[in-house]
């Protein structure tokens, strides 16, 4: 493999975008596959990307990675995510890389959460030169199926995590083996002028212009390139995925395999999927005419688990292929009972499964959960149900204030009462059906909800049970309303319905991944830790890394945030991060720490950021960030 990390191509404005460039060895006119994330290409994802692009370059398919505008080694600021110059960046490097001697002119994008979003959003403006796409963990929609809300609430946790690394991350500079001389001139001007991104989004609390540019929800037509979508059952953007998969009017094809958030071919849990070797058959077809019967897969591959737990370390099931995608047909269940007494508290519910993304962290005994739930059952199955899809809650709900929230957990209960988490859902009472039009809660008043859960699949045995706990709180997953409330719902005008496995589909034979290519990158240290407490509710991640570049980088990263609430006060709900990233080679030492504080009152979001910067120990830079942000529905 020919690698060269030292290509700058000058945009319309002049600015310079970094690239490094993967080709095969040997003359050609290769297809070409392109990446543009923010994730830093020479040190935060070099073995990442090495192992990646490794693979493409030895079956003939040349790798572009982009440093996106104001990251790595690029010029200029990045100011948001997913931004218009953003997307016109990636146009020019397409055209740029479909006139290379070495391209055979045609190019496909692919990409890992942001990458993915970069894939299906640049698809969206239908440069010429792009053939098509292979979108992994991305969304249809960036406020429903997002980071930042989920059903119109804030997801809380998730603030102290990515977001808050970012702030670091984006403070870092180029590094001076790739830019020379004039990194510490980068460096500066990027800590001067990179704005922070979590203002925004508190700004916008509901579906509006803001949130729709980038999202193919807008306009699923303008995607009209192939596309292979990739997901996982543990991932908070499953939906988004089947989203795609359901409205997109291309060709199209899926993989849901039983993961998080993670690549396919090192995915937890367990088994896991050769995504490069689907990628470069993928690609080798559409951009080369390779005639390696990719398209006569399953239009849906999916992994449907047998047995529970859904989450850890290992599933267990089958995979399937469906010719035509999902079934129209459904279980439903009406709520049991007449009357139920109202739903006032904890704060802690949900504690047992604290994170949006479960593969991660997984789920403990739910017991506490579910007695401080209204629980509903179903009868012991007389027949083994098979679910696959998304499914739903009718729901007939009310506050006894002008703010509230719903929040449900999918259970499956094993004659022995074992009971296992299957899947979470939630909607803010303020958006009971369009996340574009809130309305105003009426206390008391009843109102027909609308709440998806997260998709799934599953194989209940007969016998077993389905539970529906229903609370209104999810710590520390979403941010609680501003006031205590109670929630009412009317069970006898309320049901569960659960989308059920496509008649036919085939059991389809696919080996786990093998071990990816060795990486030239020296995994120093690793380290990943939780821990949960109910009493005084609490949540706390810890996680490091520092690994060492071939040409002797050293790559340090710490992050540590916590989630906290008072049991009784929903107003006490706390987010706070610290992350501290340094870069080290030879004598050049440099380092950004971060720390992120939000909290709420009734009326506002409070946030406050801090990010220094360092050279050779001494601090060349310090600012602090504060606002309040009204809270208008979330």
């Amino acid at each position: 493999m020919r690698l060269d990390r030292k290509v700058f191509v000058p945009m319309r404005d002049g600015i310079k975008i970094a690239l490094t460039t993967y080709l095969p060895e040997g003359a050609g006119r290769f297809p070409v596959v392109v990446e543009s994330v923010p994730y830093r290409k020479d040190d935060d994802c070099y073995a990442r990307d090495w192992q990646n692009y490794l693979y493409l370059a030895e079956r003939g398919i040349a790798g572009v990675r982009i440093d996106i505008r104001g990251t790595g080694a690029s010029e200029g600021i990045i100011t948001d995510e997913y931004t218009a110059a953003e997307m016109a960046d990636t146009v020019e490097i397409l055209d740029w890389a479909a006139s290379q001697p070495w391209s055979n002119g045609n190019i496909g994008m692919w990409g890992i959460s942001w990458g993915g979003f970069s894939s299906l959003q640049t698809a969206m403006l239908k440069p010429e030169s792009l053939k098509a796409i292979m979108p992994v963990h991305a969304t249809h929609d960036r406020f429903a199926t997002d980071v930042h809300y989920a059903g119109g609430s804030v997801l809380a946790a998730e603030q102290g995590d990515w977001p808050a690394s970012m702030v670091a991350l984006n403070g870092l500079p180029p590094d001076p083996a790739v830019v020379g001389e004039r990194w510490r001139e980068m460096w500066m001007e990027r800590l001067e002028h990179t704005p922070q991104w979590l203002f925004e989004w508190f700004r916008h609390q509901q579906r509006d212009a803001y949130w729709l540019h980038g999202s193919p929800c807008a306009d699923y037509e303008s995607i009209e390139v192939p596309t292979l979508l990739i997901g996982g059952w543990l991932d908070g953007y499953v939906d988004g995925m089947l989203a795609l998969f359901e409205k997109l009017r291309c060709p199209r094809k899926a993989v849901i395999g039983p993961w998080g958030h993670y690549r396919p071919a090192t995915g937890v849990p367990a088994p896991t999927f050769d995504h490069l070797d689907l990628m470069a058959r993928w690609f080798g077809h559409h951009l080369r005419g390779d005639d390696n019967g990719v398209m006569e897969m399953p239009d849906l591959v999916s992994w449907i688990r047998t047995a529970p737990p859904y989450d850890g370390t290992t599933t267990i099931g089958y995979w399937r292929g469906d010719a035509h995608g999902f079934s129209t047909e459904s279980w439903a269940m009406r709520l049991p009972g007449e009357e139920v007494e109202p739903w006032h508290g904890p704060q802690w519910i949900g504690s047992h499964a604290p994170a949006w993304d479960r593969a991660a962290i997984g789920s403990t005994d739910s017991t506490p959960d579910d007695k401080a739930s209204l629980v509903f059952e179903s009868e012991p199955l007389a027949e083994d149900l098979l679910i696959l899809g998304q499914p739903h809650v009718e729901l007939m709900a009310a506050s006894d204030c002008a703010v509230g929230l719903v929040a449900m957990r999918l259970l499956v209960v094993s004659p022995a009462g074992d009971r296992h988490l299957l899947c979470r859902g939630n909607k803010n009472l303020a958006f009971p059906q369009d996340l574009s039009e809130p309305a105003t809660i009426e206390p008391g008043a009843f109102r027909l909800v609308d709440v998806p859960l997260l998709a799934a699949s599953a194989v209940i045995p007969a016998g077993w049970r389905i539970r529906l706990a229903i609370s209104g709180a999810d710590f520390p997953v979403l941010w609680p309303p501003g006031q205590r409330f109670t929630l009412s719902i009317d069970p006898a005008s309320s049901r569960l319905v659960l989308p059920l496995l496509p008649a036919g589909g085939e059991v389809l034979e696919i080996p786990t991944s093998p071990p990816p290519p060795d990486s030239p990158v020296e995994v120093i240290d690793s380290t990943f830790d939780f821990n949960i407490t109910r009493d005084r509710a609490s949540f706390e991640k810890k996680v490091g890394h520092r690994e060492r570049q071939p040409d002797g980088l050293v790559y340090d990263s710490a992050q540590t945030f916590l989630v906290t609430i008072t049991d009784d006060d929903p107003a006490t709900m706390a987010v706070e991060a610290q992350t501290t990233i340094s870069l080290e080679r030879g004598d050049w030492l440099v380092s950004t720490d971060s720390s992120l504080r939000i909290t709420a009152d009734e009326s506002y979001f409070h946030i406050d950021i801090h990010l220094s910067a360092e050279d050779q120990h001494e601090e060349v830079f310090a600012r602090d960030w504060s606002e309040s942000i009204p809270r208008n529905w979330a």
